[in-house]
């Protein structure tokens, strides 16, 4: 990779960020083979904030959470959200929904956020634990399990059981190859000409289409169901169908909207929770101090018994435990943003069309928020000491009016499995090594991750 800087041009007042040269076919290569490990070499040879370009697109990459405040917050007029998702094609109208802007925005999370309000998250919990206790029951002392597989498939059950109801389910199956073809359709917005490539008629073209086919036939008979429901359903899609604004300003979501609601939610979640579950094992398992306090924890909370969405509060080292992880081993490590007009972020000139991406992993890791960063230290999240820069450069659900709508939904998720699975099993990693990684869009296990399975005495 190049590491010639950019020019900055004799205008200091159009002085672009320092990066390298050229249009960087090397660095898509590297991005699309290392995520991670392209964010870090950037950040280390440029500074905070970095521009570059890939082919036609214009990057700007930024890794200081005063930069992300900028975009987050004191310019966000000056940027619009989802360019992954806007440019890739798969929703169907991104002018409205959860990556709408303005008063479109206002309207969906009013709508929205009912449904992932104390009471529904209540309803959704007890579908958590019970499918995290119907995860286990094949589980058998000292046999072993790839856990990555395991994460994968709860995550999915307690996302199209809490999403749509047990009798509005739609196929795990379905799911899984929409969700294989997610990353294709991603890359090709990295890629020149992507727009036009996706119109071929290659295999990885063809598995996309029927995927979105079968999905979108499945959605909309199941929001069908919900609109003609003849009891009141505690499930997700019911609370969105009937999302109404009390104050008479806006109006209920139709099928289309619905339909992207379900497909970002489902991917959001679903991705980044079963990610989430088998980090935190990870974690446990290479730290047997905090799984001894964590286990410790349950044991006295719950005494015995199942966990209820009511112990949610009472759990705090483990959703410690989720928030440490949350920082070393984020599932969504960076985001993106698109500029909507020439602005200037940190004093440098950020052209109209850029896209911007925020790296909140590397302020994660950094000794200057987190003291050492390096260490799984759950308890540095307890308490009301919690420095203030700790909170200003932790942002794993994003930051400003876009933050994630649904990062409750996704914190009980993790917490209550965590609880239901912990309370009766250990989970060891088998491998000493580091698991290899796919970061090109989360930072995700590559290969699995074997585990062996011991059953507790307590």
């Amino acid at each position: 990779m190049s590491d010639t800087k950019t020019d900055s041009g004799a205008d200091l007042g159009k002085r672009l960020p320092p990066g390298p040269s050229g249009l960087g076919l090397d660095r898509l290569r590297h991005r699309m083979r290392d995520g991670v490990g392209f964010y870090e070499h950037m950040q280390r040879a440029y500074g905070d904030i970095v521009h570059f370009r890939i082919l036609s697109h214009r990057f700007c990459v930024l890794f200081d959470p005063a930069l992300f405040h900028e975009v987050f917050v004191a310019k966000k007029s000056s940027f619009e959200v989802g360019p992954i998702f806007k440019r890739s094609g798969l929703i169907n109208d991104p002018s409205r929904g959860l990556t709408a802007e303005g008063d479109e925005h206002k309207r969906t999370r009013k709508l929205v956020q009912p449904s992932f309000g104390a009471r529904a998250l209540n309803g959704y919990g007890e579908v958590m634990v019970e499918q995290a206790l119907r995860a286990q029951a094949n589980w058998r002392d000292g046999d072993t399990v790839d856990l990555d597989v395991e994460a994968q498939n709860l995550a999915l059950d307690i996302a199209t059981n809490t999403f749509f109801g047990s009798d509005m389910r739609i196929e795990p199956r379905i799911i899984k190859d929409v969700l294989k073809s997610i990353e294709w359709s991603m890359a090709l917005v990295m890629l020149p000409l992507g727009h036009l490539v996706r119109r071929l008629p290659l295999p990885r073209n063809r598995q996309l289409a029927q995927a979105f086919r079968a999905l979108d036939q499945a959605l909309y008979r199941s929001i069908a169901n919900a609109r003609g429901a003849a009891e009141e359903r505690a499930d997700l899609l019911s609370h969105l169908v009937n999302a109404t604004d009390e104050d008479g300003l806006y109006e209920p979501f139709s099928d289309a909207e619905l339909r992207d609601l379900c497909f970002i939610l489902l991917f959001t979640g679903h991705e980044t929770n079963a990610t989430a579950i088998t980090w935190c094992l990870y974690h446990l398992s290479r730290n047997p101090a905090a799984r001894e306090r964590l286990e410790t924890e349950l044991d006295e909370v719950l005494g015995g018994r199942t966990p209820t969405p009511a112990d949610y509060r009472n759990l705090v080292y483990t959703r410690a435990v989720l928030d440490e992880n949350l920082r070393l081993t984020p599932p969504l490590y960076v985001i993106g943003r698109s500029a909507l007009e020439d602005c200037t972020i940190g004093g440098y000139h950020i052209p109209q069309g850029t896209i911007v991406q925020l790296c909140w992993r590397i302020a994660h890791l950094s000794e200057t928020y987190f003291p050492e960063a390096d260490k799984f230290k759950p308890e540095r999240w307890m308490g009301d000491k919690i420095p203030e820069q700790s909170r200003l450069a932790y942002t794993p659900f994003g930051g400003g009016d876009h933050i994630c709508v649904g990062s409750g939904f996704g914190k009980m998720a993790v917490v209550l499995t965590l609880a239901t699975l912990c309370q009766r099993w250990r989970l060891d990693v088998v491998s000493p090594e580091f698991p290899e990684m796919n970061t090109t869009v989360l930072f995700r296990l590559k290969n699995g991750l074997p585990v062996k399975l011991s059953a507790r005495k307590s």
